[in-house]
């Protein structure tokens, strides 16, 4: 009997917005961590496709940069990516 490997064949049939649980993970702590709220124009920072909503496109961002690292330690991750998102970001000015 042939075994199927689900998250191998949605990545191959949903590339564009495939999420595994690790890149899930990561997205929702920098969500919740950066206050990331819902609506759009994340994408287009992120370089992802626009038609993702802030918080998916910050899933598929995590996603693909999981993907360009594959031996990937998850809190190692987590907060390279945090620092990465804040030099992607426009800054807004306020600070002390």
């Amino acid at each position: 009997m042939k075994m199927i490997d689900y998250n191998k064949l949605h990545a191959t049939f949903k590339p564009s917005g495939y999420v595994s649980n690790d890149a899930n993970h990561i997205a929702n702590y920098l969500i919740c961590e950066l206050c990331i709220q819902s609506g759009t124009g994340l994408a287009r920072f992120l370089n992802v496709d626009s038609s993702f909503d802030n918080h998916m496109a910050m899933r598929v961002w995590v996603q693909k940069r999981l993907d360009a690292n594959p031996d990937y330690v998850v809190d190692d991750m987590c907060s390279q990516l945090q620092s990465d998102l804040y030099e992607l970001l426009p800054q807004t000015g306020y600070g002390y």
